[in-house]
């Protein structure tokens, strides 16, 4: 276990609001970062003795990560408010993050580097270790367990995203397969060096993923938004399945916050299942096709994979216009998942039009990278995959 001290405000909420989290195993509300030995509440509460509410948490590393607890922590708070929360003003009620293993101040400032660059103004929230906590009196653990309709800071609707966010990374967890979570990295190439590196797996199948989504259909944008910054890859599939579902009632804001939070979009399987079904349908009936340009322009390779799997929906419409003109833009990329994609593309095209592929195979096999040209021709004859395979490169 690992421990993270949060000061969000009145500590009874903060204290309810983090329990909720999986991989939170213990909360301890209590009194931290001054010098006056054994404080009590009165005295805190006078706010002359320089101390802050603040919560202890002990949590699993194994399954939820110190860089998501910040990130979640920052959901519950306005970190742009000094001394306040909520209804409550002082300086108890001042916000911060502090840590007991100086390796843990990494994680905590490249999170709240994060979250300043959406801000304007500097943040009012303290990171720095934790010189002292004592604990508060009893009455005030687990308060909003003992007392259900007591006092509470936050809103409704940030505890209900805590809830919703709980249960659905635990109903994720309980489909987890042990075999699979051994697999699945070596499978998505999570090694150093490798496309996938760093990337965590619960060993959770797609068609059980698929299940959490739909159940979930009806969740926030926030929820949403927490799943794709999850370091879990079925967290960030979960929430790119509901974005799916989402589709068909909300159309352009779906659209809007897809290509917003394509950060999280960061392997082949998680732009496979979501670019067709999101940006692909959404385009085939724009006549404005310049998003997929400015995709394919990106320097992040999963960017450029959004853009060229997305044509699969405009395909499925008989509009091979952009994936030819993408596939052109592609033909000199040294990344082997892109070379893939669009030579997935071009055999989909080939499905429906030959002569549309074989135009441009006639045109440019001699320049496109082998894998590109293999996976383009997969579906023609022998003879004819020889045909274009024997030319010189």
């Amino acid at each position: 276990m690992k421990e993270i001290y949060f000061a969000g405000g009145c500590f009874w909420g903060t204290e309810h609001y983090l329990r909720q989290f999986e991989g939170v195993t213990e909360t301890l509300t209590g009194y931290a970062n001054w010098f006056i030995p054994d404080p009590v509440y009165e005295q805190v509460y006078t706010d002359k003795t320089g101390y802050v509410e603040c919560v202890k948490v002990l949590y699993d590393p194994e399954i939820i990560s110190l860089s998501t607890l910040c990130r979640l922590f920052f959901r519950s708070i306005d970190p742009l408010l000094k001394d306040r929360q909520g209804n409550d003003i002082g300086t108890r009620y001042r916000t911060g993050i502090y840590w007991t293993d100086d390796e843990d101040r990494t994680v905590v400032e490249e999170v709240y580097k994060e979250i300043q660059a959406r801000h304007s103004s500097p943040l009012m929230v303290e990171k720095c270790s934790l010189k002292c906590f004592f604990p508060a009196e009893d009455y005030h653990q687990d308060y909003l367990l003992k007392n259900p309709d007591g006092y509470c800071h936050l809103s409704p609707a940030e505890l209900r995203f805590a809830r919703t966010y709980a249960r659905i990374t635990k109903a994720l967890r309980s489909n987890s397969d042990e075999e699979k979570k051994v697999i699945l990295p070596r499978f998505f190439k999570t090694g150093k060096g490798e496309y996938g590196e760093g990337d965590k797996f619960l060993g959770v199948t797609v068609p059980n993923t698929r299940k959490v989504a739909k159940e979930y259909a009806s969740v926030s944008w926030e929820v949403i938004e927490a799943l794709l910054e999850s370091e879990w890859h079925e967290c960030r599939l979960c929430g790119l399945l509901i974005l799916v579902c989402k589709y068909k009632e909300s159309t352009e804001d779906t659209v809007r916050f897809y290509l917003s939070h394509t950060k999280g979009i960061n392997n082949w399987d998680l732009v496979d299942l979501s670019a067709p079904y999101i940006l692909g349908r959404y385009l085939t009936l724009q006549e404005d096709r310049s998003v997929l340009y400015a995709l394919a322009a990106s320097e992040y390779i999963w960017e450029q994979r959004i853009a060229i799997v997305a044509t699969l929906a405009l395909i499925r419409d008989n509009q091979f216009g952009d994936t030819m003109k993408l596939a052109a833009m592609f033909i000199d990329t040294q990344y082997d998942l892109i070379q893939k994609a669009v030579g997935w593309m071009l055999r989909e095209v080939g499905k429906r039009d030959e002569q549309v592929l074989t135009d441009f195979l006639d045109r440019h096999c001699r320049q496109m990278p082998r894998t590109m040209l293999r996976y383009s021709i997969e579906k023609f004859s022998p003879a004819r995959r020889a045909h274009y395979m024997r030319h010189p490169f």
